[in-house]
């Protein structure tokens, strides 16, 4: 009896750590919640054969995956001739930041599509390319990361700390 009483309590406390292993810091969440998206979006382009937009709202906290808006030829149903016509961008996927996790751009001259509300545009290309990005994203008193996009390869390469920059 004893010996099972301890082997609970030992099962217990494995179980404890175990769980504590598999939850992830919000920081480490918010770029593997990144990461993710951008894998994604180049898989995205690649098998649809159609560029993928990743937005980065940095005053919203939000990353949001969708299609490119592109135009195309369509008949007309009046008439039958083929017009041109532009498919709108659909949403497909998104992910907020923490409300304590700051994301930065830190080289904004690279990226093609910044506006003043702090949104930035990534396009993924069906050849598996990507627009470059630098960026940082970081939690006061917990850490650092450095976000690289890789343009010739579309991979998403992440850095612990800020070397580099």
């Amino acid at each position: 009896m004893v010996v099972v009483a301890i082997m609970g309590v030992l099962l217990g406390l494995a179980l404890m750590n175990f769980q504590a292993v598999n939850q992830k810091e919000p920081l480490e969440q918010a770029v593997s919640d990144l990461e993710g998206l951008c894998r994604r979006a180049r898989s995205e382009a690649i098998v649809k054969s159609r560029p993928m937009d990743l937005s980065l709202d940095s005053e919203a906290g939000q990353f949001r995956l969708s299609t490119a808006p592109h135009a195309l030829n369509a008949p007309d149903p009046e008439s039958g001739l083929l017009v041109a016509t532009v498919e709108e961008a659909i949403q497909m996927d998104q992910a907020s930041l923490p409300s304590d996790v700051e994301f930065e751009i830190v080289v904004p001259e690279v990226v093609n599509d910044l506006d003043s509300t702090g949104v930035v545009t990534i396009r993924f290309y069906p050849n598996g390319t990507a627009e470059p990005l630098e960026a940082m994203m970081l939690m006061p008193g917990e850490g650092v990361y450095t976000l690289v996009l890789d343009p010739v390869t579309g991979r998403l390469n992440v850095r612990d700390g800020e070397d580099g920059l």
